[in-house]
């Protein structure tokens, strides 16, 4: 696995990108067919974070994501470094779960992620809901305990916890011409300076093209592409952008060339 920064693919070869599968078992059992039955020497798999979510077990599409991993990494030629996972909103809001004492509001935290999914990853472990809104109104020794129920469950689960604590903010191909994120980029600031837009981004594809035209410095006229795994409700694909958004809605699975050019789109 890479560790939490921005991780380098290495050159050459094709990249298999994977959008915002939020627990979605169906799809991923597609994908994960084509991926073993397609899967050629040279070949990388980056997972563009929202690997949780409401639509199926978020416990079960970790372990599924875990399990490809394995097999793909015994085929002849592959590499560590040829499987990537990046952080989504998604896995933001579990990290952020796990530190809730920390936060100054924490009720309104933990509620706001609620409404955001949070609750199916939790439910997931095994954990209460109710118990995190009640502890997070008894004071940060009562959030304290919480949340070490909640470590302690991911922990019960093998590969989890070194999953989620591994994920790269983003990557980039060799060249550093294709930015891979799961949300988007902000081409007003520096690559190493993103915070977390990677994850946040809610700009169309076509505005966020329009940044990258637009900017100036920062590495962004060095970038030949965007690759991400969703972009926001209602959002057009554009042809020919420098923006490709691999998720419509739904999860989605992208071959891409070793320059970032679409070979081809499957959805679920």
């Amino acid at each position: 696995m890479t560790s939490a920064s921005i991780a380098r693919l290495r050159d050459g070869g094709r990249t298999w990108a994977l959008g915002a599968l939020a627990s979605d078992d169906s799809a991923l059992e597609r994908f994960s067919a084509i991926l073993l039955e397609r899967w050629t020497t040279g070949d990388r798999l980056v997972v563009l974070g929202n690997m949780l979510g409401e639509a199926g077990s978020p416990t079960r599409t970790l372990d599924r994501l875990l399990w490809l991993r394995r097999k793909l990494l015994a085929r002849p030629g592959a590499e560590v470094e040829d499987f990537v996972f990046l952080r989504g909103a998604l896995e933001e809001m579990w990290h952020k779960a796990l530190q809730l004492q920390f936060a100054m509001s924490p009720l309104d935290v933990l509620d706001w992620m609620l409404a955001r999914g949070l609750a199916a990853t939790i439910e997931a472990y095994g954990h209460s809901v109710a118990e995190g809104r009640v502890a997070s109104r008894n004071g940060p020794l009562a959030i304290a305990r919480w949340t070490a129920g909640l470590r302690e469950r991911q922990v019960l689960q093998p590969g989890h916890a070194d999953l989620m604590n591994s994920l790269a903010r983003a990557a980039l191909s060799a060249d550093g011409a294709v930015v891979f994120a799961a949300a988007g980029v902000d081409p007003t600031r520096p690559l190493a300076e993103q915070a977390d837009a990677f994850w946040w981004s809610n700009q169309s594809d076509e505005s966020l093209d329009g940044s990258l035209g637009r900017a100036i410095d920062g590495g962004w006229l060095a970038v030949r592409r965007v690759i991400r795994g969703s972009g926001p409700p209602g959002n057009t694909a554009l042809a020919d952008s420098r923006v490709l958004t691999v998720s419509a809605g739904s999860p989605g699975l992208a071959l891409l060339d070793s320059d970032g050019s679409l070979v081809e789109r499957i959805g679920p």
